[in-house]
């Protein structure tokens, strides 16, 4: 889709892009082959210039070259193209106004790498770095802010928001929400929120207890296998609103299995909120 895209462009907004495609001009390729391409002759030298430069920085994978000049609307564009270089992030913190990070997921090329305060959060933004572009769910407000400025780790500046792109095609609510709309389950951890990882937190600083931990590390790896199926549903309803469906499709892939384990008595202790009752 990205190289079908020119609202990236100066001057080209939802409307002219829609007449590009509307006149045949459905590629970048398109514009710059066409004999007299449908736009003013002071416009196509700017446009032929700028569908240069994108070729040059996708042929470089230059993610944040794309995410300067999208709008957030239109950030899901940059897949599938960059599908490989995808991370899918969600972090835990402790609750308070001025947030601690705890827990950190990270999936990138298939692999859930997990990163937890007073063990290995020193090694997240090593596990970044091969990250061109993340996905997150209200990460833009919430998880991206206080990475930066609580762990001072940059994190990409190519970064879809999946709270907005779901918006997009009227999935309103929250993330768990959201994955029971579209039939994924979170089985035993049904009903585990936010706050519920809060207590978790607090309670493995309490006791040590490793199954604690295991319990607060997997509800945070499920914040983040369920975005990749997710965005795999969103972005083939956002083509279907374009002139190239069914030509352009995203695969909806299962959605991989929890590596962590949550503990029975632990789960049923923290969805009550109560005291620990769980030895």
């Amino acid at each position: 889709m990205l190289g079908r895209t020119f609202c990236h462009l100066p001057g080209i907004g939802p409307k002219s892009e829609s007449s590009l495609w509307d006149a045949g001009i459905r590629t970048w390729e398109d514009f710059l082959c066409a004999p007299e391409p449908p736009v003013s002759p002071g416009r196509f030298g700017l446009m032929r210039e700028g569908l240069e430069q994108s070729r040059a920085a996708l042929q470089a994978r230059d993610a944040d070259w794309f995410a300067a000049r999208l709008r957030t609307a239109n950030s899901w564009r940059l897949f599938p193209s960059f599908l490989p270089d995808a991370g899918y992030l969600d972090i835990e913190t402790d609750g308070t106004t001025d947030p601690v990070v705890t827990a950190v997921a990270l999936l990138h090329q298939g692999r859930l790498a997990t990163y937890v305060r007073g063990e290995n959060m020193d090694e997240l933004e090593a596990g970044l770095a091969g990250v061109k572009v993340l996905v997150t769910f209200n990460g833009k407000c919430f998880d991206v802010p206080i990475i930066e400025r609580v762990l001072g780790v940059r994190c990409p500046k190519a970064h879809v928001d999946l709270r907005f792109v779901l918006g997009a095609v009227g999935q309103k609510g929250g993330l768990k929400a959201c994955e029971k709309r579209y039939g994924l389950s979170r089985r035993e951890l049904d009903g585990v929120d936010g706050w519920s990882a809060v207590l978790l937190w607090r309670e493995w600083e309490r006791t040590g207890d490793r199954r604690v931990l295991e319990t607060l590390l997997a509800y945070n790896a499920a914040d983040v296998l369920s975005l990749e199926v997710l965005l795999a549903h969103a972005l083939d309803e956002l083509l279907l609103k374009t002139p190239f469906a069914p030509e352009l499709t995203v695969p909806v892939p299962d959605m991989a299995a929890n590596p962590f384990t949550p503990d029975p008595d632990v789960v049923e202790w923290v969805k009550g909120a109560a005291v620990p009752r769980y030895f």
